[in-house]
């Protein structure tokens, strides 16, 4: 398969909404960048293991585990992440977000690249990081607020790499938000309700356009939405 054919096969509604899902439901996630380790405990039973502490405890030097960064892979009758501690922290987030994404959505493991899965996988796992680490509603809400969203403004706010913030502006430039489905916009009022206090934090609103009667309406709302968040999720 060509690049363009791999990219197009990819279900990014899926992806995405899959993602949203998880943002508006966990309650491991409250501010950005979060601890991903307990993302991954609330909604999984995968565990986490060093790239040091595999080789030390079953002898598994990195070069065996196929990346340099983070791996999914079934080993001893359990799901394991295991990842390089020695990567930069922003790497180690993505990483491992990016190998929980190929759980969450239902991928093979263990393929080689040689399998045109195999690029498909790497495609909609990435997508799934990038939504989770940096989602989508945020920076619009941000942008909405007149905030200039560059790459800095983005590394600053969500704590990732450069790389992977200058590829969010191209996704989010090459988005147009009018064709997005309807299942692509169901969360997207409760994401921004959600996070609030952290969207406030990094794009305060002008005293001009702060409806202190709204907000006091949107704060009982978000006071309700944690109360029963656990029976409606």
């Amino acid at each position: 398969m060509t690049f363009d054919e791999v990219y197009k096969s990819v279900n990014y509604t899926k992806v995405y909404c899959k993602a949203n899902e998880l943002l508006v439901s966990s309650s491991a996630i409250e501010v950005f960048p979060f601890k991903v380790s307990s993302l991954i405990k609330e909604q999984s039973d995968i565990r986490l293991c060093k790239y040091a502490k595999a080789f030390e405890k079953y002898g598994i030097p990195i070069k065996h585990f196929g990346s340099e960064s983070a791996v999914i892979m079934e080993f001893c009758g359990a799901v394991i992440i295991f990842y390089n501690q020695d990567e930069v922290e922003y790497r180690i987030r993505f990483g491992i977000m990016h190998e929980f994404g190929h759980y969450v959505l239902g991928h093979k493991f263990n393929l080689k690249e040689t399998d045109p899965l195999y690029h498909k996988q790497e495609l909609e796992a990435n997508c799934f990081a990038a939504q989770m680490l940096m989602p989508e509603q945020i920076l619009r809400e941000c942008k909405r607020r007149e905030k200039n969203i560059s790459v800095d403004y983005i590394i600053q706010s969500f704590s990732v790499s450069e790389d992977a913030a200058s590829k969010r502006m191209r996704t989010l430039a090459n988005t147009i938000y009018e064709w997005k489905s309807r299942a692509e916009r169901e969360y997207d009022d409760i994401i921004v309700l959600k996070y609030a206090s952290m969207i406030n934090k990094i794009a305060p609103k002008n005293f001009y356009e702060y409806d202190f009667d709204d907000e006091y309406d949107r704060q009982r709302e978000r006071d309700s939405w944690y109360a029963d968040s656990r029976t409606r999720w």
